[in-house]
């Protein structure tokens, strides 16, 4: 866990200081400047772009992933064929979009026409959106292969947003319109591809070679049919995930002003996957490299020690964005008061997320691989149809109770499964400890009363909840690692 930690805490950095960036972006700068339909726009288009990038890939991403180590180990670094077939296959697919995707607009406009017009009007900005995020996803997967998610993880989570920021301040100063503005936020990618494919080459990590190798040759048919569950899989779980935009979008009251009220939640419980993501990015080689090892202790110890890191860091942020929610409603006024409550219910969902660790990434790299294509499938058929349902029927909460629902199901059938296939499972009595601690200090941070100032509230909630905490949490030595990192920081302030 040295490695992983080590680099945790870097990805970590960087993603915090990308959320920190973002924060500013979403809660101060976009409610500030634009309207409520712009800022649904701007989510609507990367959840739509997300969708159709992960269909352009063409299942390149996870067969990078699996196999790597195994051209790692047998095939020499100047005849690794691997970046270039998941290049091409990139490029493939993204010539397919541009030949599917006019058929798809008169059912676009169709179904957005009368709710999110906006959104009909800048559909052409899907093509550079999407294609720059295939490359982008590609690139990413290479770079996690190779152990350098630092470099991804500052790419993705801290240049785009900054970016973000530097469009939307050239937006205020009036050097660009808002039409320019949403056209250079489709590019937004592309500086980051640019950076991803310097740094990768100059190390040899994405030197291309048409000419394909023997391992290529004797594994083509089990990547082929990898490649193409996954795919699938990849498909059904990034609609699962932004599904709910897109159907507020079309099918709501608010439309996309429903959107930018969901998206401005989403991005504040989202806050608390910033550990997962970087543990994730870290991870998942040391488990691909497990499991080509048969090591099945090691994956024991990842999935236990994962789990219960990321719920006590989602606890912790958690706490402290229910505890500011009140503050931050009237910061942003009347259009925004349903933000609450939308953040409650997803908060909930995300933790029972949280809590599960792992459970993708040891399905996805395992010889049962094709269960998270089925798992996929069960989200999907959940979480479609009740967003739906219920956002024709309570609009913007409605896919908060849905995603809620839909998650708990999903994530319970995947632990039942690895439990059942792996006698593995994450939970411990330190689990039910770090909720119970959580639960007590959000509390008595809570019955402090409202000064009327919201930065005397944020001071002094914060100052009530966040220390009292992590006292707890050391104290009862809930976590190891967390216990090594905070000694080890320590020594560090000492020196």
């Amino acid at each position: 866990m040295g490695v992983v930690r080590r680099q945790s805490i870097l990805s970590s950095l960087f993603i915090y200081l990308g959320f920190a960036i973002g924060a500013v972006n979403i809660l101060l700068l976009f409610p500030r400047h634009f309207t409520p339909e712009q800022i649904g726009l701007t989510r609507i288009l990367l959840d739509v772009a997300m969708v159709f990038g992960t269909v352009c890939t063409l299942g390149s991403i996870p067969v990078t992933l699996r196999f790597h180590p195994f051209y790692r180990s047998w095939v020499p670094e100047n005849k690794n064929d691997l970046p270039f077939i998941s290049l091409m296959l990139g490029a493939l697919g993204s010539a397919l979009l541009m030949v599917a995707l006019p058929w798809m607009k008169p059912f676009i406009i169709r179904k957005f026409g009368a709710r999110s017009p906006l959104f009909v009007e800048y559909f052409n900005l899907l093509y550079p959106f999407t294609v720059s995020i295939v490359f982008f996803t590609i690139l990413e997967a290479h770079a996690w292969s190779q152990r350098r998610t630092v470099l991804s993880n500052a790419l993705k989570e801290f240049v785009f947003r900054l970016l973000t920021t530097a469009l939307i301040l050239a937006f205020m100063a009036g050097w660009v319109d808002f039409n320019r503005f949403i056209s250079l936020y489709a590019w937004i990618y592309l500086p980051a591809i640019l950076v991803f494919v310097a740094v990768l080459s100059r190390n040899g990590g994405l030197a291309l070679h048409p000419r394909p190798s023997r391992l290529t040759g004797r594994m083509a048919g089990r990547m082929a049919s990898f490649g193409g569950f996954m795919l699938g899989g990849a498909i059904l779980n990034i609609v699962a995930r932004t599904n709910d935009t897109i159907i507020l979008a079309s099918q709501s009251t608010g439309g996309l002003s429903d959107a930018a009220v969901f998206t401005i939640a989403t991005y504040l419980v989202t806050v608390m996957d910033v550990p997962q993501r970087s543990l994730v990015s870290i991870s998942t080689p040391f488990i691909a490299e497990a499991w080509k090892n048969r090591d099945l202790p090691r994956i024991d110890r990842l999935y236990k020690k994962t789990s219960l890191n990321l719920l006590v860091a989602g606890i912790a942020i958690f706490g402290m964005v229910l505890l500011h929610l009140d503050d931050a409603v009237r910061f942003l006024g009347s259009p925004y008061a349903a933000l609450t409550m939308v953040v409650m219910v997803s908060g909930i969902a995300k933790l029972v997320d949280l809590a599960t660790g792992l459970n993708t990434q040891i399905l996805l790299l395992s010889r049962f691989w094709k269960i998270e294509f089925l798992t996929n499938i069960l989200l999907v058929a959940l979480s479609i149809p009740l967003n739906y349902w219920l956002t024709k029927r309570y609009d913007v909460m409605g896919p908060a109770y849905g995603n809620l629902i839909a998650l708990c199901i999903f994530n319970g059938t995947r632990f039942v499964l690895i439990w059942k296939l792996f006698r593995l499972q994450p939970f411990s009595l330190s689990h039910v400890k770090a909720l119970v601690i959580g639960g007590v200090c959000l509390l008595l941070a809570g019955l402090i009363p409202d000064t009327g100032t919201m930065a005397l509230n944020i001071f002094l909630q914060s100052a009530a909840f966040l220390p009292a905490f992590i006292f707890m949490v050391l104290r009862l030595k809930i976590s190891a690692d967390i216990n090594e990192l905070a000694l080890a920081l320590w020594r560090r302030i000492g020196r």
